[in-house]
């Protein structure tokens, strides 16, 4: 099972680092583009605190995910979809928030389930 800090670090890298190239590779820039990288500079600064396994920010990044996975599938119009670079982006954004809090989610039964609660300890 991966730790819940390094699935964050990947997933708000992918948030980075896609919602920068969606927002550089539009010629308007709207602002609107910049929801994503912001949200994922949120995430990647409770890394930290997911290492030193505090609940209340799992919980916190887990239902936030959680909302920028939400949002970010809500700006893909399905009445014009198109495969372009543009909701590629936007679904691999998408894909990368599901898959982590699937992964957060997992990581949450799997501590609950053992008897002393040492799953995760090894790396403090």
């Amino acid at each position: 099972m991966v730790h819940p800090y390094i699935v964050n670090t990947i997933n708000a890298s992918v948030l980075i680092i896609a919602g920068l190239i969606g927002y550089f590779s539009n010629a308007a820039k709207p602002p609107t583009a910049l929801i994503a990288p912001f949200i994922g500079l949120l995430l990647l600064s409770c890394t930290y605190h997911l290492r030193k396994h505090n609940r209340f920010v799992m919980h916190t990044v887990t239902s936030l995910t959680l909302l920028t996975g939400f949002l970010v599938v809500w700006r893909i119009d399905p009445a014009l979809f198109a495969w372009n670079r543009h909701n590629i982006l936007l679904l691999l954004m998408a894909l990368s928030c599901f898959v982590a809090v699937a992964l957060y989610v997992a990581s949450f039964l799997k501590e609950r389930r053992t008897p002393n609660n040492t799953i995760y300890k090894d790396d403090l």
